[in-house]
């Protein structure tokens, strides 16, 4: 069945590097006239590309109001060209190799080289190929402790695709529990997991962060992974403390390294505190634990 619809496509196109907080204030500012977003370097780093695509076409007034606090920015909003866009970005995602995982899509099933894990992963209308920094981090973060730490139970909150549930998985050889508040999301890992033969290893439920039955049934876990975002990690951090096993380790990311403070504070005011820090270009990986006691 074609995945074809119709689309529309609002862009903006300027010619500097803009600071990273701006930029992502200005991709927020556009996120709601589409459901997906692209935004890119150009000209060798000296511009700056952001698309969104939806399905409806957006007013030209309301886009131009969601422009105007950043100055004499221009937006061109035009019908994409009817194309089967789904099945062209998953020929454009070329199979990456990180740590021991060949992660790729449905189109390069079967050329995993030797004496890795391949994993495929159909992202769909879910995040997570492996590719952006925080993805990539949180896999870093799990491959540094199995190098020394032994899990019974792990939780993956926000799990998307399912990457990182899986990757706890082979690394550490234990069942793992995961959780997402998007429907779509949900759908699509149960669906990695059943394509990469785990559907019994990786329980997947909707929860809206730890609230699911099944995950606090499940509780206290050894290892948890919430790649998401900033605030949602601060909001979480009484319940991840709940959680989280007397001597477990917690792995978040999605958030910036200007966000590591408050992410941090969250945490420590509930009894935790940092183990380890990864970071890549301007994201951030932090690896948490009890606070140790005082002698």
């Amino acid at each position: 069945m074609s995945a074809k619809v119709k689309l529309y496509a609002v862009t903006v196109d300027f010619d500097f590097k803009p600071e990273t907080a701006w930029r992502l204030a200005l991709e927020e500012a556009l996120e709601p006239f589409g459901a997906a977003l692209v935004s890119f370097e150009t000209d060798g780093g000296k511009g700056w590309h952001i698309e969104v695509i939806g399905e409806e076409k957006p007013a030209a007034a309301a886009v131009k109001a969601a422009l105007k606090p950043f100055g004499k920015l221009q937006a061109v909003i035009a019908p994409v060209p009817d194309k089967d866009w789904l099945a062209e970005s998953r020929k454009g995602l070329a199979p990456i190799k990180m740590g021991p995982f060949f992660i790729h899509g449905e189109h390069d099933r079967g050329k995993a080289p030797k004496k890795v894990i391949p994993l495929e992963i159909d992202a769909g209308m879910a995040f997570g190929t492996g590719r952006h920094e925080t993805t990539s981090g949180c896999v870093k973060a799990l491959l540094k402790l199995s190098k020394s730490m032994k899990v019974k139970k792990a939780l993956d909150i926000g799990t998307g695709t399912g990457i990182l549930a899986f990757a706890a998985h082979h690394l550490f050889h234990v069942p793992v529990m995961a959780g997402d508040n998007d429907k779509d999301a949900v759908r699509v890992a149960r669906e990695n997991a059943a394509i990469n033969g785990l559907k019994k290893s990786i329980r997947i439920v909707a929860s809206d962060g730890y609230r699911a039955k099944a995950i606090r049934d499940g509780a206290p876990y050894d290892l948890i992974t919430a790649n998401i975002l900033a605030n949602p990690l601060i909001s979480l951090a009484p319940d991840l403390a709940k959680n989280l096993g007397r001597n477990g380790r917690a792995i978040l990311s999605g958030l910036l390294k200007t966000q590591e403070k408050d992410v941090l504070a969250a945490h420590q005011a509930v009894g935790l505190e940092l183990d380890f820090r990864i970071r890549q270009n301007d994201w951030s990986v932090l690896v948490l634990k009890r606070k140790s006691r005082a002698k």
